[in-house]
């Protein structure tokens, strides 16, 4: 046979064989092409970007409950230890009564001296916080037609400028004089608060705030002429409100007591027990416009009454003492409650000292001094123990035998206080509260203190130590 016709059928025969491999994987190709597809269909195996999303979910997915199920929603986290401090004060009246003087009454003042005069001295304090707290007693309203009750309050709804000017962003509305000027004039005074970007709360009214990623429940609920019982019922459906939206701290303002009351009645004490033992963390009152003690129940802050702040109904006052509180409240990534450091900043209602100018401002020297101690001798009658010796800073005890006495020789072997050049003093913590609170306890969330003693006591009832400047 020719040379040249074997050459050429064999190179048909090698080009029939290449074309095979060619169509086998092709074929080969498209079936993976095809499996591929088909399991992505049936989401049996998730692309690329869905491994790194399930991986991030499986970081963050809370741990196996008991029953060895997972949570279905991803525990939120943060990125460190997180610490916020919130000022809380008591009573402000912005107005004044009807037939109050009107040469001297807080519409008068506001006229001369312009609407940021009345905080302008402790607006410092709270531009240096996280939140800032109120109760607005009386209405910001034009309403004319008032409660039949021989005192009521009312200011032009523009004074709402004094708060949004001064740093407070929150106002508790259930109090006794919430509906002075009626139906009418509480909702003006809520739509003016919201309008200037203030949030309300109280009478039922619960609200969350989120801050700094942590969720804080607010809750307001006023005694006065209630039963302990419907006020119970009250409480726990608000705390239960605020926890279904996902807060992690919980703030219960309670409006109650007796004007002119030291020391807090039984009432106070079982609404304030309820309140924690049904999630607070944080309990404080208001109404007998002075100051009363606190304790720490449970691990948890109680202050009984903040006293009068800017109080417009009333020139002459017999008692023009006052604070502002400021907790300090650090949390864990997880967003759990670690600790807890108490403050006090001492104050006056007044900047004069003969008669209340309507302007709140931080006491000095003796003055100072004076009310520190008050607020320790308050706290000893209702069974707290509050030393005046900073030396054992981080020391929280459980209620023993001397708790209702004032401690003036603690431990010296472990001090942590700090004290700044002007003769403050705070207890150290690891979240560090502003330099200028004078007076300061700590406690961690489980009842024990920072030092790893135990805070809690048998009858449920804590003792705690706020200490002062030597």
């Amino acid at each position: 046979m020719d040379k040249n016709k074997l050459n050429h059928n064999a190179d048909r025969g090698s080009n029939k064989q290449q074309q095979l491999y060619l169509n086998i994987a092709f074929f080969g190709v498209f079936a993976c092409a095809a499996l591929i597809f088909l399991l992505l269909a049936f989401d049996k195996i998730p692309p690329v970007s869905e491994h790194k999303k399930a991986e991030k979910e499986t970081i963050s997915t809370e741990a196996q409950s008991e029953t060895g199920t997972e949570s279905a929603t991803p525990k939120e986290t943060l990125a460190a230890e997180t610490s916020i401090t919130i000022s809380l004060m008591g009573d402000c009246t912005l107005g004044s009564a009807p037939d109050s003087d009107q040469y001297n009454n807080f519409d008068a003042y506001q006229s001369v001296y312009g609407i940021d005069y009345f905080f302008q001295n402790v607006k410092s304090y709270l531009e240096g916080d996280d939140l800032s707290i109120i109760n607005l007693e009386g209405a910001l309203t034009t309403a004319e037609n008032s409660a039949s009750k021989s005192d009521v309050y009312k200011g032009d709804p523009s004074y709402v400028s004094a708060l949004s000017n001064s740093s407070i962003e929150a106002v508790n509305l259930a109090n006794d004089h919430t509906e002075d000027y009626g139906t009418a004039g509480l909702t003006e005074t809520q739509t003016t608060l919201k309008d200037a970007g203030i949030t309300t709360f109280g009478n039922d009214d619960t609200s969350v705030l989120e801050i700094k990623g942590i969720k804080v429940g607010l809750v307001g609920i006023s005694a006065i002429d209630k039963q302990v019982s419907e006020c119970r019922t009250q409480l726990t459906n608000d705390i239960n409100a605020v926890k279904e939206q996902g807060a992690n701290l919980i703030i219960v303002n309670f409006h109650w007591g007796a004007n002119g009351e030291t020391t807090p009645d039984s009432d106070q004490t079982t609404l304030a027990h309820a309140a924690i033992d049904a999630g607070a963390d944080l309990v404080v009152g208001h109404h007998p416009h002075v100051l009363q003690g606190m304790e720490v129940y449970n691990g948890r802050t109680i202050f009984y009454s903040l006293g009068s702040f800017c109080d417009g109904a009333n020139m002459y006052p017999n008692d023009m003492d006052t604070v502002i509180f400021q907790p300090t409240f650090t949390f864990s990534a997880g967003k759990e409650l670690t600790q807890t450091t108490n403050s006090i900043i001492p104050c006056t209602i007044s900047s004069d000292s003969t008669f209340n100018n309507y302007q709140p401002t931080p006491a000095e020297d003796s003055e100072k001094t004076r009310i520190e101690e008050k607020v320790k001798e308050l706290s000893n009658q209702i069974g707290n123990s509050i030393s005046g010796d900073n030396s054992d800073a981080n020391n929280t005890t459980g209620n023993t035998a001397d708790s209702n006495s004032t401690s003036d020789s603690a431990d010296t072997t472990d001090s942590n206080s700090t004290s700044g050049s002007d003769g403050n003093t705070t207890a150290s913590s690891e979240s560090e509260t502003s330099s200028e609170s004078e007076t300061s306890s700590e406690t961690s969330s489980d009842g024990s203190s920072s030092d790893g003693s135990d805070n809690s006591a048998s009858d449920g009832n804590d003792s705690t130590k706020l200490f002062l400047p030597e």
